[in-house]
């Protein structure tokens, strides 16, 4: 691991740079919530069709405002927002089956 502010190796327990003496920002724990690669649907946190949901987890955004922001913007596009949605719901593909890990 290396600092970003000077550059020089450091170990990843630390917090602090021996050279510079930088904070060193903590990494992401191993099973820590990554983003899919490209956009789906989830198939559990859905309403209608989880079109919402999906852009919500693969930006990172808050779901009840990307729901919000939706609905605003199909009332408020008199029917273009809708043809949009539903167009986004033909396009953006079903998130695949999640199979439980079998433990033995």
């Amino acid at each position: 691991m290396f600092c970003s502010h000077c550059g020089k190796p450091i170990e990843s327990s630390s917090r602090f740079c021996p050279a510079c003496g930088a904070t060193v920002a903590a990494a992401p724990p191993l099973n820590a919530f990554r983003p899919a690669a490209r956009l789906t649907r989830p198939r559990s946190p859905r309403m209608i069709a989880g079109v919402c949901s999906g852009f919500a987890l693969h930006y990172g955004w808050d779901l009840n405002l990307v729901r919000v922001i939706a609905a605003l913007f199909i009332i408020l596009t008199t029917g273009i927002g809708a043809l949009a949605y539903l167009a986004a719901w033909v396009i953006i593909p079903d998130a695949p089956y999640a199979f439980p890990i079998k433990s033995t």
